[in-house]
């Protein structure tokens, strides 16, 4: 049922749900409210509740919501989903409006499936080990250039809550909604595909990523490939000609009728269904070449073209013509924060590619760099790799060992047995012993990295999000500008 909403929390909302309705879809019980009223807007968060939001009292890791459905009820929610073993004493026999469910974390979801069913326009999603976000972030930055209805994930709401949000949040009459979908757990990608249905998908890569639980790159590619459960036969799940065991996600797209496009850059020598032709001439990067078009389009790096162009082809496989893709590309800002965004410093640059980081990421990003500036002095300012599992130490060997092949002159370390395992694997590569060290603290490397910092070098800042390396980033920039 779509209507205008007199007293919405969240002013792109126009769904409303019919109470009555709606606890039947939640599998609840309505009590204190009268059951013709509806429901608009919808809140997690008490902290961020807004007067008419419906507050769903989710349990997470570390919380849960029922502890905060007082403050939620004063704020001025206009209900609550709610389970009833967990309504606080205080709270048990006041007669507040709610929908009482066995779990209010599948009734989140089973809400933002209903809000999928209502949406008219399309579902378009993304998953991967790697340049997801970056992805997402240029798919719904042409989708806006080329009409303005577009709805996208803001920021990481990425998971088993953010996505039910992002739904729910999201402007029904809108032409595209572009979906992230992320996971460190099995089965979570296919929950999320069935709640947002996508009409077409990439996946970006496959890679050693949350390991600790996905266990080993065929454990990640048997959840990644599960973007695919909530599609229909004949859509179109777009891929890197190379992606890590491709056979697995063909076998899936085989069971259910899913149509795998690949893409590659032409000196890949990859079997593709669309493959990029670059113009490099010696002022540099210049454009390239797709669905018979050229596009112009300066300073690509490799990982920014991947991500493009996986972009340019999911358009293409849902009725974009490609005149449509030159004009928005030509409009195009490729600068994503903390993730490979370049920043001058002094005669340099710094790479803050911050916002996270596993094997795969690492190898990519020194491949851009150096395929940008072979030649140009770089320092690498790395912290920890999270969620990797049993294989954690041996895996920062390898990136150690990956950072001095790709001519690093310096590696400065933030962290503890992790740190040193970097170090291990840059000494094992012939790297200087006196040019690889390690820190325990941001103080202790910032103030070394001023001492050692070459200002024509480029600086490569990347970690885990637990590593919080955005740190380093923002203290050497406010000390350059001072």
């Amino acid at each position: 049922m779509i209507r205008r909403v007199k007293k919405s929390g969240r002013v792109n909302k126009e769904t409303v749900y019919p109470l009555k309705s709606l606890a039947q879809t939640l599998n609840g019980q309505l009590l204190h409210v009268d059951p013709s009223e509806s429901a608009g807007s919808v809140c997690i968060d008490s902290r961020t509740l807004q007067k008419g939001d419906w507050f769903v009292c989710i349990r997470g890791e570390r919380t849960d919501g029922h502890l905060y459905l007082q403050q939620a009820l004063e704020q001025g929610a206009s209900g609550a989903v709610v389970q009833t073993e967990r309504i606080p004493e205080s709270l048990l026999h006041t007669p507040f409006p709610q929908i009482r469910v066995a779990d209010p974390n599948l009734a989140l979801r089973e809400w933002a499936s209903l809000a999928r069913e209502q949406f008219s326009g399309k579902v378009l999603g993304i998953t991967g080990s790697n340049g997801k976000t970056s992805t997402k972030e240029l798919l719904s930055r042409l989708c806006l250039i080329i009409d303005k209805n577009t709805h996208a994930t803001r920021g990481n709401l990425n998971n088993l809550f953010g996505v039910p949000l992002t739904l729910l949040r999201a402007n029904p009459k809108a032409r595209w909604w572009v979906i992230e979908m992320g996971t460190n757990q099995f089965g979570e990608i296919g929950e999320l595909s069935r709640i947002s249905r996508p009409d077409g998908a990439i996946l970006t890569s496959i890679a050693e990523s949350h390991l600790e639980f996905l266990k080993n790159t065929e454990g990640v590619a048997a959840e990644k490939r599960d973007i695919m459960a909530g599609m229909s036969p004949g859509s179109s799940l777009v891929v890197p000609a190379d992606l890590k065991h491709l056979d697995l996600v063909q076998e899936k797209a085989k069971q259910q009728e899913i149509r795998i496009v690949r893409y590659a850059l032409e000196d890949q020598n990859q079997k593709a269904e669309w493959t990029v032709s670059r113009n490099i001439t010696s002022e540099g990067f210049k454009g390239f070449e797709l669905f018979g078009k050229y596009f112009s389009s300066g300073a690509l790096h490799p990982l920014q073209l991947r991500n493009l162009t996986a972009s340019l082809v999911l358009l293409y496989e849902n009725g974009v013509d490609a005149e449509q893709l030159q004009q928005a590309v030509s409009g195009l800002d490729f600068q994503v924060s903390g993730r490979f965004e370049w920043k001058r410093l002094d005669e340099g640059w710094l790479i803050d590619d911050s916002y996270n980081a596993n094997p795969g990421s690492f190898r990519g990003v020194l491949q851009s760099i150096r395929f940008m500036h072979p030649k140009t002095p770089l320092i690498a300012v790395i912290g920890p790799m999270a969620e990797l599992g049993e294989n954690a130490e041996q895996l920062h060997k390898e990136v150690g060992e990956v950072i001095c092949h790709s001519g690093c002159k310096k590696l400065l370390v933030l962290g503890g047995d992790l740190g040193e395992s970097y170090l291990e694997g840059w000494k094992n590569a012939g790297g200087p012993k006196e040019d690889a060290m390690r820190f325990e603290s941001l103080e202790e490397l910032q103030k070394d990295f001023q001492q050692e910092w070459d200002q024509k070098s480029i600086v490569l800042v990347k970690g885990s999000r637990s590593a919080a390396m955005e740190r380093f980033v923002k203290a050497i920039l406010n000390h350059e500008s001072e």
